[in-house]
Formats: C-alpha cells, structure tokens, sequence
C-alpha cells in the first residue's frame, strides 16, 4: 500500500518526529542526570536535593534551548517561510547559540571563584545566576556582578542572582 503524501505534509510529518524525538532526547537526559546526581559520592558540600536541583535546572535549560534551535530550524528549512521569517530566524538562531556560549563561559568563571554548582540563564533584559551558598557575603555577590559585567553589557540593575539553599 503506498501512500501520497504532499510536499506540506511531508514537512509537517518530519517536524513531528523531530519534536517527539528532541522531547525523547530531553526526558532521557533528565532521568539520567537525575541519575547521575543520585550516584554522586558525597563530596559535596551540597544535600541531595540542592544537588538536584541543580541538574534540574541545567536539564530544562538545555532542553528549553534545543526546543527554540528546533522551532527556529523548522522555520529556515521550511520552504514556504518568507525571507523575512527566515531571516528573523537565523537572527535568533545565533542569538540563542551566543547566550549559550556566554552562559558556559559564566559558569566556568564563576565556578572557578570557588562556587561547586552555578547556572546563568541570559534573558532578553535580565541575567540570572544561581548559586549553591545559603547567603553570599557583599564581597562573593562584587565577584559574581565584576564578572558577569566584564563578559557581557549587562548592568548592576540587570543582574539577578538567587542563592539555592
């Protein structure tokens, strides 16, 4: 039995599976990160639920990133986008890749500071850090704010950071 698909259906079935795949792909990553944590040795100064925490919020980050790439992909590779659309897309596209460049550099920098678990998350006007301290000293928070204005052209105001215990 063959069956006729057109061009649009075609795309549309691809995109599907390419969604149900990428939500797959997630959940599997998450159940293994949570794994992951579980199997940590201890050597944290951090309980099991700071610890996952953590994972969590990496996970969905991550996650929320391959789902907007995947939207985004959809629309450049669709041939019935406009050039504006595809445009706007790619725009974003490389936007999304940026924030994430410049979220790891963050991370890295700020872990090199002396914080076990950290996670920026860049918004469109805001910047958001988590850190693993119970309270950070006015000295940690300078740290924390120096870094993250020297990396980017955020400013004192735009800089959120949020303590995890």
């Amino acid at each position: 039995m063959k069956i006729n698909l057109t061009e649009n259906r075609k795309k549309i079935l691809v995109l599907s599976c390419m969604v149900v795949l990428l939500v797959v792909a997630g959940t599997l990553s998450i159940v293994l990160n949570l794994n992951a944590g579980k199997a940590n040795d201890g050597n944290s100064n951090l309980d099991g639920t700071q610890s996952t925490f953590f994972t969590e919020l990496q996970s969905d980050k991550e996650l929320r990133k391959n789902e907007q790439i995947a939207l985004l992909d959809a629309i450049i590779n669709n041939d019935n986008s406009t050039q504006e659309a595809v445009a706007n897309a790619e725009k974003e596209k490389l936007a999304i890749v940026a924030n994430i460049k410049t979220e790891m550099a963050l991370e890295a920098k700020i872990k090199s500071k002396g914080f076990n678990n950290v996670a920026v998350m860049i918004g469109n006007s805001k910047i958001n850090v988590f850190v693993d301290k119970a309270e950070l000293l006015l000295e940690e928070t300078s740290v924390i704010c120096s870094l993250i204005m020297e990396e980017t052209e955020f400013t004192i105001t735009d800089i959120i950071i949020n303590t995890a215990v």
